[in-house]
């Protein structure tokens, strides 16, 4: 038996047909007026899952409508569905009138355009989450901070005024956590991100977890052994399986199974290529599964986004998207599997530390023991300059370090805020708002001014950190952040731990100390020894000269009087500075120390005026300000 298929007035032989449309990679069908199968080449039988034997000789269900390019839905055995394109002209086959069908399967292309509108969705909504975060921590700071102070100055007010000042202090604070989720989704809260076994963690928190699903629900855990350890905020990372298992409870109301899994995982480039998200590498991966109700696929596309709740009123619709937000900023992905009446699994997958970071971790000092209650105050001529464009938050942040016993400048620009740098010599610390207005950041302004002077330390502040602190789910190294909204409480104990990071000397701290007057320079000497350092003693130039040379590197520091019977004192900073350009020196004087200062350079910033008469205190401020940091009073 002989057939033709002819289009547009052309004829081909069947078999040079069978032969073109077999190795094509689009599904090929030609059908009778009626519908009914006549050909289908093996893409056709994949497309729709069904052999030869099922198509050919069967209406198959679809629209055949001769013209332009349409999409069509097709439905396989087993219920599964695809997208496909199809193309229809007419033809004619054993020569009756017929239908020749293109047929191809675009569902992966389909998968992954609504894979780009949501992730450039979520994009846009973390964009003006964080916007919106950033407005009203800048307004909690305010109102937090003078709810603090109100709090001090009526310890003595009458049980009611107290009691309103409680609640509205915990509405203000919950308020806070609402922003801290919100930048959470954003992706913009900087993290803490320490080498951990998942295991462990997971281990430690099965006790917690039970507690807080009650009876109703219970909690197993299947670890796998030989887990790879990953580089994640350990903290963030509780309060995300927290939050998974609380959803889980509020899915099983009548009681239920969760079930934590850990394993080591490998997401390979293909799977990458097609998950804009998913970056080749080896994960940690932390399955969270309940036997609760499951979700729709319809709500299961809305479940990351802020403010989108199944519960009906009830919490804020912000659990999963803090768990999305802190995830994707740790450099790993999140996948939610859920079927309506199984349950619902969390998938989350965690990038393994590489060898290098583990050495690191081991590496590492311990971290520091949270500091005690009491709220640390200024030590005498500490100055800070303090950058923020809010007129609110800098008036609070200013009378907050007055208060502290600061000494305060203020500006609210980079363009206003360096001549101050330039004026005043004594700025310990720069106290910045990231975001300022005239081009410059708080960022770039503190590069500008540690330039100027070298020694500066410098506090950065914001209400979300953004791109310009953090990378890679991190805070840049050597950044200092205070995060808003911030207590005094905690505006203190941060300025007080910046400005005591100037490096301690191992071994005893040694001190030049040139007096010509042996009262006087006894005294220096006991003041020194009770802040534990050994000093060197000289009476005049020429004597100060001889110990410079055999004491050479060994020296952490020097004071000096200006009135030496043979030489002027500030003629040693010269030859000082020509072996040890960085010393730290304190010129001792009774008189004005300006004009010593510009005669020997007011860019010298290892160099400052110690008036007389001085204190212990004073000697340890003004070596501090020139970058040394001298122990405490010992204890007797």
């Amino acid at each position: 038996m002989t057939a033709t298929a002819a289009s547009s007035g052309n004829s081909i032989d069947q078999t040079e047909v069978r032969f073109l449309v077999e190795k094509n990679a689009d599904g090929i069908l030609v059908v009778d007026e009626e519908g009914t199968v006549l050909f289908a080449n093996p893409a056709a039988e994949k497309i729709f899952g069904r052999g030869t034997e099922a198509l050919v000789g069967f209406p198959i269900g679809i629209p055949f409508l001769s013209g332009e390019t349409t999409e069509i839905a097709i439905h396989r055995p087993g219920g599964d569905q695809i997208d496909a394109e199809i193309r229809v002209v007419d033809t004619t086959w054993n020569h009756r009138p017929a239908r020749l069908a293109s047929i191809r399967d675009v569902s992966g292309r389909k998968a992954m355009e609504e894979r780009l509108r949501h992730s450039a969705k979520m994009e846009a909504v973390g964009r003006l989450t964080a916007g919106i975060a950033h407005d009203f921590n800048n307004l909690l700071t305010v109102v937090l901070g003078n709810l603090e102070n109100a709090q001090r100055q009526s310890a003595l007010a009458e049980t009611s005024l107290l009691r309103a000042l409680d609640n509205a202090t915990r509405g203000a604070r919950r308020a806070a956590g609402l922003t801290e989720r919100l930048l959470a989704f954003a992706r913009r809260k900087p993290l803490d991100p320490r080498i951990i076994d998942v295991n462990t963690l997971v281990s430690g928190m099965l006790d917690l977890l039970q507690r807080t699903l009650g009876e109703g629900i219970r909690v197993r855990a299947t670890l796998a052994p030989d887990l790879w350890p990953t580089e994640v905020d350990p903290t963030e990372l509780e309060a995300a399986i927290l939050n998974l298992a609380v959803n889980a409870r509020d899915a099983m109301a009548a009681g239920g199974e969760l079930t934590i899994e850990t394993a080591n995982a490998e997401a390979d480039a293909a799977y990458a290529g097609v998950n804009r998200e998913v970056k080749p590498g080896n994960y940690v991966l932390i399955s969270v599964s309940d036997t609760g109700a499951g979700m729709e696929p319809a709500v299961l596309k809305h479940v990351f986004e802020p403010f989108f709740t199944t519960k009906g009123g009830r919490g804020t619709g912000l659990g999963l998207s803090q768990v999305y937000g802190f995830v994707t900023q740790s450099g790993g992905y999140v996948m939610l599997v859920s079927e309506p009446g199984i349950g619902t699994t969390a998938k989350l997958y965690l990038r393994k530390a590489q060898e290098a970071e583990v050495q690191d971790a081991e590496d590492r000092p311990p971290a520091e023991p949270n500091p005690g209650t009491d709220i640390p105050r200024a030590r005498s001529g500490e100055v800070i300059l303090v950058v923020e464009d809010d007129g609110d938050v800098r008036a609070y942040a200013c009378n907050s370090l007055r208060e502290l016993g600061y000494t305060v400048f203020e500006a609210d620009n980079a363009a206003s805020a360096l001549p101050i740098v330039e004026r005043e010599p004594d700025i310990r610390l720069l106290f910045t708002d990231l975001g300022l207005p005239g081009g410059v950041d708080g960022r770039a302004l503190a590069e500008r001014a540690k330039k100027i002077r070298p020694s500066l330390r410098v506090l950065i502040t914001t209400a979300y950190a953004a791109s310009a602190l953090v990378h890679d789910g991190r805070l840049d190294p050597g950044v200092e952040l205070l995060s808003k909204p911030f207590s005094l409480t905690a505006l203190a104990a941060r300025i007080r731990k910046v400005l005591d990071q100037d490096t301690v000397p191992e071994g005893p701290t040694r001190i030049l100390v040139v007096e010509d007057e042996p009262l006087l320079r006894m005294l220096v000497v006991e003041m020194l020894a009770e802040r534990g350092c050994l000093t060197v003693e000289a009476g005049s130039f020429e004597e100060a000269v001889r110990e410079l040379h055999a004491m050479g590197n060994e020296l952490a520091g020097a004071i000096i009087d200006i009135g030496l019977p043979d030489k002027p004192g500030d003629g040693l900073v010269g030859e000082i500075r020509a072996s040890m350009p960085d010393l730290p020196i304190l010129l001792a004087t009774g008189y004005g120390g300006e004009t010593i200062r510009e005669r020997l350079g007011a860019q010298d910033e290892h160099l400052a005026i110690l008036g007389k008469p001085f204190d212990p205190e004073d000697i340890a401020a003004a070596f501090q300000r020139v970058g040394l940091r001298t122990s405490g009073p010992k204890e007797k």
